[in-house]
Order: structure tokens, then sequence, then C-alpha cells
């Protein structure tokens, strides 16, 4: 008993060894990585660009900063007009007026998701902006984690939908770069 192996704790080494991001993040991109990612976005709203904030992260193209940009602003106005359940704006309309902010605020946010920190400094953007460090917190802060918590569930069935693509279609196991 001392020296014995407990059962069942090899695994398989095929699929441990494989680094899905890696395989994601290539430029050219397999039959099954393209048929994951086709079926992968339609388990989203079609508003939600998953793919390409995860492509943005994982492979480092630029190709789709504009749109994510465009996703990441509008959702950024649309949390500052939200109404809480109290009655109230999430961000009064006064505040809402002023210039520029909310949109430098969801950029940031998406630049936290996209680079793993704020371009600048919560003081300075709110400064800048002539808003208070909590007014801009209220955007940045919730849009920051909404975005990534977008990005890691997509990143899930992305990873899903591969394993499952692989299964059906049969496909090679794929060898880790490295």
């Amino acid at each position: 008993m001392g020296n014995e192996a407990p059962i069942g704790t090899g695994g398989n080494w095929e699929l441990r060894g494989v680094d899905l991001d890696v395989l994601f993040a290539q430029d050219d991109l397999s039959e099954a990585a393209l048929s994951a990612a086709i079926r992968a976005s339609a388990k989203f709203n079609t508003s939600f660009p998953g793919w390409f904030l995860y492509r943005r992260v994982a492979n480092g193209t630029t190709m789709f900063d504009r749109e994510l940009e465009a996703w990441a602003v509008g959702c950024g106005q649309a949390l500052a007009a939200a109404e809480k359940q109290n009655g109230r704006r999430w961000v009064s309309g006064a505040v809402r007026a002023k210039a520029g902010w909310i949109e430098q605020a969801s950029r940031d946010a998406l630049d936290y998701v996209i680079f793993g920190r704020y371009p600048a400094g919560l003081n300075a953007r709110a400064s800048h902006f002539g808003v208070s460090n909590k007014t801009y917190q209220a955007i940045r802060d919730p849009m920051s984690r909404c975005m990534w918590i977008g990005l890691e569930t997509f990143r899930s069935v992305l990873f899903a939908e591969y394993w499952q693509v692989r299964r059906d279609e049969n496909y090679p196991t794929p060898v880790s770069a490295g």
C-alpha cells in the first residue's frame, strides 16, 4: 500500500499538452478552429464582438480595433444612461453631458481587458475631463469587469466548441507549439 500509485491519476496527456490559446492565436487558423469560432459566435448576441475581442487579446491583431472601440463606447454610453432600481440614472444628465469622458472611460476599460492595465491613472483621467474620480470610475470599472467576463465566457465557449468540432469531425489531435 505504501508505494502504490493512486488509481486514475494519469489523464489524457494528448489533451493536457494542448494550449488552445496558442492554436487560436495563429495567423492561419485550422478548419476546426474556424468552425469553433463560428459556432461559438453564434451562441452570443450579434452585438457582442467576442471573436474580435478574443483575437485582439490572443493574436494581437488590430484589424478589429475600430469595431471594438465602437462597441465599448456604445456600452459605456448605455451604462451611463441606465436607470438604477431606485429610478435614478447611473450617471446624472448634467455629468453625462460633459464631452468625451464616457467615451474615454469606455476606451480605458477596453485597454484594461486587452493589455491588462489602464492607460492612465484614475485621478489624471477624471481631472482632465472635469468629473469626479468616483464618476469616472463608475463607468470605467464596471465596463472593465463586464468586458473581461464577456471575454472569458467567449473563450470558454470557444474552447468547448473546438473540442466538439474535433469530436464531430474526427480531426487529428493538434500538436502544442513549443
